[in-house]
């Protein structure tokens, strides 16, 4: 084959608020394998012609080289590869693809890109776990995907839903920012059940960023931002298609297509189907482990780039869910009086939503560029437990305009633009027991209606600075306008520095905030006889304010440092980090009183500090050890004492190990050391029925053996909770579900215990 070396100078305008345009001139170096695709080189060698000053390819082949005023040639070197030189004349984003020197076909280089990678180029510290790293657990969807990954944690929400959630920095995923390629994604009253609709099949990547985003992401992120990048249209593989099933009756299969009938044109088809179809009952409780029920899901997208410039994208998905749970003989909408006894639960649950994103490049000035973001969906839940009914409804409207550009030079860019949110939102819990506090006296209904709706206009501006490749700084601020509660502003500051090419500091600092959704957000509280109180807020109660509270208002505060070193030859990185979250407004539901639930507002009386230490190394080929230790201390004042909050582990131990053979067997194995949590008080309970006031720590041990078959079949077979951990008394009362003490919102660990899985992936 003649030796020949390409040289693209990329345009793509990507609407995603993360874009950097760096101080340098940025590019890639990649090959072409010999199945056709296209991998990076790491550790090729770039310097201007004159100046032997070079810098490296990271593990992306990701390079950044100072401008050089004096010459405008690129070297470009790599071992295995042709060396050539390159005449840049301006722009930016050089995509550089080598070939091997045919003198060269004994000497092999190569590198295997991590599952998992820290970009050393961001001002904010953001995790990228790549599919790779999704296939070493089943994911199912992205509740599930976080198995691997120690900066999120994945709690349990009660013992009859089979509801998890994620957490972050020691708070609840409420505080952390969910979006699907840069939109809204989850949030408001999907903020519970929302991560079970994204099946984990669909997800091409997940960006774990900690702390304040930036402004042009919105004012809602408190302890950080995790973005979902979903399959693109223009993917290689036309057909993708995965199946799974487990011994706790869990079925489900995804099938995507994706075609491109046109250089311009290019759409894909998304379908989910899902099923719990076995009622079990494991811990002998009397109730079923996990609920049956099925969902279905469909997501259309599209994609049009003309490729001068202006790209357009949009995309509709719906959903529909239904579950039922609760004690093994319980039947959904029976009539039967004879089992009016039973305790059951019903979640019924359906969502449409849809989004267009459009982008223009200006012709002559690769810099500036434009684009407008737009996301509408619409959201209803009619949920039963027990005698509690809740019933939800939201209608949202999202739209984002985007300007970027730069001043005088690469060095500076700014990007600044408008947004506006609208949420209407409208909820009733017919609950006979549920108490509104209108001081002096109680109010006492048994139909609890709320409705709230909000406008948010907001304008926002963006500065950053950098310097070579060495230090960036970025300042942003925001201003938006709440129809209920006026003017919020939002500062927010990140500074890297890179003062060595293996090591970067990062600080950042800012202020966030966001409308409590209280009874969506606490739904499992409802599957208990706790009496529900709202205290009164710092707002006079109105149909146009959430619940009667202001805001929820934090600042956040963190530093980090990641550090790349080489040891017996072998690359590996630890990172460690520390950030500081205070309340400055909180609404909070205490459970510390064993037979209510008060919410309440407190002004400055919670905060969260999170410490993390994480080492990634390959001790031998195509081993890959993760080690992680997280310790937490999230307190609120919530009784006129400091109280560690419930349910959050002071410390945690992470180990994942994951070795590839030649023959593409796979072998994952995650083992999550959990600590103590504490449990709120029962002591009003009779003393048969009080639990301790903490769980005894356990370990969760996950195991997969996968093997595929030229890159199109992989098929997998695994077990969660190898060592059959189970909480035990995961109910209170349950002979009794009626009664004044049942409780099965106190979780704190798994219900099910030991799983056996299997499945498959295929592509073509």
């Amino acid at each position: 084959m003649k030796a020949y070396l390409c040289v693209i100078l990329s345009l793509c305008f990507v609407i995603e608020t993360k874009a950097q345009t760096p101080a340098a001139l940025k590019g890639v170096v990649v090959e072409t394998s010999s199945n056709g695709k296209i991998e990076p080189i790491a550790g090729a060698l770039i310097h201007w012609l004159g100046n032997n000053k070079a810098v490296s390819t990271d593990s992306l082949g990701v390079f950044y080289v100072p401008l050089d005023a004096k010459s405008n040639r690129l070297i470009v070197q790599a071992i295995g590869f042709k060396t050539d030189t390159i005449t840049v004349n301006g722009g930016n984003n050089l995509r550089v693809m080598m070939i091997s020197k045919r003198n060269f076909e004994e000497a092999v280089v190569s590198y295997e890109r991590k599952t998992t990678e820290v970009s050393f180029i961001d001002p904010w510290k953001t995790t990228i776990m790549n599919e790779k790293e999704l296939f070493k657990a089943a994911c199912c969807n992205l509740s599930e995907s976080f198995e691997t990954n120690p900066s999120v944690d994945v709690a349990y929400g009660d013992a009859l839903t089979g509801t998890k959630q994620i957490q972050m920095l020691g708070l609840g995923g409420q505080y952390t920012q969910m979006s699907i390629e840069q939109l809204p994604g989850i949030r408001g009253i999907a903020t519970n059940f929302g991560l079970t609709y994204i099946p984990g099949t669909w997800i091409n990547s997940i960006q774990v960023s900690k702390g304040m985003g930036s402004v042009v992401n919105g004012f809602e992120s408190v302890s950080g931002l995790i973005n979902v990048e979903l399959h693109k249209p223009t993917t290689k593989e036309k057909v993708y298609l995965n199946a799974y099933a487990s011994e706790g009756g869990r079925y489900e299969a995804n099938v995507v297509f994706a075609h491109q009938p046109t250089k311009m044109f290019s759409h894909a088809l998304f379908l989910h189907g899902s099923t719990f179809a076995l009622r079990m009952d494991r811990n002998k409780d009397g109730y079923m482990d996990n609920p049956i029920g099925s969902q279905g899901n469909v997501l259309y997208r599209f994609l049009v780039d003309n490729k001068t410039g202006l790209v357009f994208q949009g995309s509709i998905q719906y959903l529909r869910d239904e579950k039922t749970g609760g004690q093994m003989d319980y039947e959904r909408n029976h009539t039967d009086t004879s089992m009016a006894h039973l305790y059951g639960t019903q979640v019924d649950a359906e969502r449409l939503s849809g989004s267009m994103r459009l982008g223009y490049v200006f012709k002559g000035s690769q810099f500036r560029s434009v684009g407008l973001q737009i996301n509408a969906s619409q959201q209803s839940f009619d949920n039963l437990f027990g005698k509690n009914l809740y019933v939800g409804r939201q209608k949202s409207f999202y739209s984002n305009f985007i300007y970027q550009d730069i001043l005088g030079n690469i060095n500076h860019k700014v990007r600044t633009g408008l947004s506006l949110q609208i949420d209407s939102v409208s909820e009733v819990l017919d609950n006979e027991q549920s108490n509104y506090y209108s001081a002096p006296s109680e109010t006492v209904t048994k139909n609890w209606p709320f409705y709230r709706y909000e406008r948010v206009a907001g304008v926002f501006g963006e500065y950053t600075y950098s310097y070579l490749a060495i230090f960036t700084l970025v300042a942003g601020a925001r201003a938006d306008y709440h129809s209920s509660v006026g003017w919020m502003f939002v500062p927010r500051l990140h500074v890297r520095y890179a003062p060595w090419s293996s090591t970067v500091f990062r600080a950042s600092a800012g202020k966030g905030w966001r409308t409590a959704n209280l009874l969506n957000e606490n739904m499992s509280s409802l599957l208990s006889s706790r009496r529900v109180y709202f205290m009164p807020g710092n707002n006079a109660y109105s149909s146009s304010a959430a619940y009667g509270y202001k805001p929820e208002v934090a600042w956040n505060f963190g530093v980090n440092i990641t550090h790349e070193f080489k040891l017996n030859y072998r690359k590996g990185n630890i990172g460690i980090d520390y950030y500081y979250t205070q309340f400055e407004n909180q609404v909070f539901a205490n459970r510390e009183f064993a037979r209510t639930l008060v919410f309440t507002e407190h002004k400055g009386g919670s905060f969260s500090s999170s410490f993390q230490i994480q080492a990634d190394y390959q001790p031998i080929r195509r081993l890959d050890v993760r080690f992680a230790y997280r310790w937490f201390d999230v307190e609120n004042n919530f009784t006129g004492t400091w109280l560690q909050l419930p349910f959050i582990a002071k410390n945690r131990w992470f180990l994942n190990m994951a070795y590839t053979t030649k023959s593409n067997w796979g072998f994952d194995l995650t083992i999550n050391r959990v600590g103590e949590k504490r449990i709120p008080s029962t002591l009003a309970n009779p003393e048969s029925l009080q639990l301790p006031a903490y769980s005894d720590p356990y370990m969760l041990v996950n195991a997969q053996i996968s093997k595929k078959w030229k890159k199109r079949l992989d098929v997998y077979i695994g077990v969660e909770n190898i060592f059959n951990f189970q909480q035990p008394n995961a109910i209170v009362d349950p002979a009794n579900p009626f009664g004044t003490y049942f409780d099965a919102s106190l979780s704190w660990g798994p219900v099910f215990g030991r799983m056996f899985y299997g499945g498959l992936r295929f592509k073509m």
